[in-house]
């Protein structure tokens, strides 16, 4: 015989979903000190190695946001931005919007040897993926 779930626990099972389980996540998983970290690595200007393309990453945010421009060498619209650790590394996704750079995208990870921020660049126009690294200024 089949077990009906209460009105009430119904609300209860939601309640753990949509507001227990990203509260717990946010406390102990996200954790101040990735926030200190991240933000010490990478606030500044960070250059590409193969011209005068600068990602400017102004303000790191405990959400996971990035406040970032992007410079080609003058000013190119961004989109999302964002930071993460995953596996252990430090990790940025930046995306282009603008008339030349619809749905661009940098995907780069931190490197503490080299202390550069190396990855990929996906040129949307061109359907093309390159890889890139950037050195801070």
């Amino acid at each position: 015989m089949k077990k009906k779930v209460s009105k009430k626990g119904k609300i209860i099972l939601i309640f753990v979903i949509v507001i227990l389980i990203p509260a717990i996540w946010f406390l102990f998983l996200n954790k101040d000190t990735d926030y200190d970290a991240a933000s010490k690595i990478l606030t500044g200007s960070w250059l590409r190695d193969d011209g005068v393309f600068t990602i400017e990453i102004k303000e790191v945010k405990k959400d996971g946001k990035l406040d970032v421009a992007y410079l080609n060498p003058t000013p190119i619209r961004v989109g999302q931005s964002e930071w993460r650790i995953k596996d252990g590394f430090l990790q940025i996704f930046v995306e282009l919007q603008d008339e030349n750079y619809p749905g661009s995208i940098y995907q780069l990870t931190f490197d503490k040897k080299k202390q550069v921020l190396h990855g990929t660049y996906y040129q949307a126009v061109d359907k093309l993926t390159y890889s890139v690294y950037f050195t801070k200024k």
